[in-house]
């Protein structure tokens, strides 16, 4: 049986390749059955054990444009995509710029021949432990048509049957929970989900009862996405704020610090993406994985382990069957 193949882009992000290499080498301890191609810096990926290394010194530019990035050789992530391409490999994860990754991605590995439009899909934060809901589109798109976000919301369920094995609930993002509310777009998009009698499909959800975990996915287009969750990000880093202001305001307050400290650093975890595994690119011929900017080696190996339970799973497969579009 041929092992797993998996790509990762070892450079652009914002911690450097010492979290990179030490969430890989975390990875590869725990997966003995997957073959890793590591593109970076060869003088330190070289003593990662059992990893085959092309030689990147360059990130791709933040700011660069689409015909920039088609003629982008020499950038870590332009090779790491010419090493999946080449060696037919399953999966890419990289910690790079979004806009770099979703171009490459489009040019690359190209989307599913049943999928109107690929997907930006992430899993947020959630009052449930250990509960993920998946937000979708968050920035692929900045404009959408009724059939895209039906097929989001297809692809989606796909997606969270293969990697969470569990039957998911699916909502729309709206203003109201009423059939009536929302755009025009989430209206018509409410209706044709509703007649199809799409299995999970419960209605709508107001940006209020996003982070309360009851809902598995939440579907919109991908300018409202992308909104919603930098609001999101935005917020988690407001209340990490205060709460460190609040505690830093007096002795007494310190020494409360000391009594709650474990309890908090608990609750504080479940605003934080380190355990979300990053965001996908779904509707794709290959798993693309998009881990956060700030990785840690906690976050980046579990953006690894997003793409290894996707290609485990067989998300590509199962979406381009079940996820059509027609």
């Amino acid at each position: 049986m041929n092992k797993m193949k998996i790509v990762v882009d070892m450079l652009g992000g914002d911690l450097g390749i010492a979290a990179t290499y030490s969430g890989l080498e975390a990875f590869i301890a725990s997966h003995p059955d997957v073959e890793i191609y590591a593109v970076g810096t060869a003088n330190v990926l070289n003593s990662l054990k059992n990893v085959k290394v092309i030689d990147a010194n360059q990130n791709v530019k933040m700011d660069a444009h689409a015909m920039e990035l088609l003629h982008d050789k020499e950038s870590s992530m332009a090779k790491a995509f010419e090493t999946l391409n080449k060696e037919n490999a399953d999966a890419i994860v990289s910690c790079g710029g979004t806009g770099a990754l979703l171009t490459f991605a489009s040019i690359k590995v190209k989307k599913l021949d049943n999928v109107l439009r690929p997907a930006l899909v992430s899993p947020i934060p959630t009052l449930k432990e250990g509960k993920k809901t998946l937000l979708l589109d968050l920035g692929a798109n900045n404009e959408n048509k009724v059939e895209e976000l039906v097929s989001f919301a297809k692809m989606a369920k796909v997606y969270y049957e293969a990697v969470y094995g569990k039957d998911p609930s699916i909502a729309l993002l709206s203003n109201g929970t009423e059939e009536g509310k929302g755009s025009p777009l989430i209206q018509e998009t409410h209706k044709v989900l509703k007649e199809a009698k799409l299995e999970g499909f419960v209605g709508n959800i107001e940006s209020s009862e996003l982070l309360k975990g009851n809902i598995d996915i939440v579907v919109t287009d991908g300018f409202t996405g992308n909104i919603a969750l930098k609001a999101i990000e935005g917020t988690g880093n407001v209340v990490k704020f205060l709460l460190k202001d609040m505690f830093k305001k007096s002795l007494k307050n310190k020494l409360a610090y000391l009594l709650v400290k474990k309890d908090l650093k608990k609750k504080l975890t479940m605003l934080s993406s380190k355990p979300l595994g990053g965001a996908m690119f779904i509707g794709l011929k290959k798993v693309v994985v998009k881990a956060h900017g700030n990785s840690d080696a906690i976050a980046f190996k579990n953006a690894l382990e997003t793409a290894y339970r996707s290609v485990k799973g067989d998300l590509v497969g199962k979406i381009s069957e079940g996820a059509s579009h027609e």
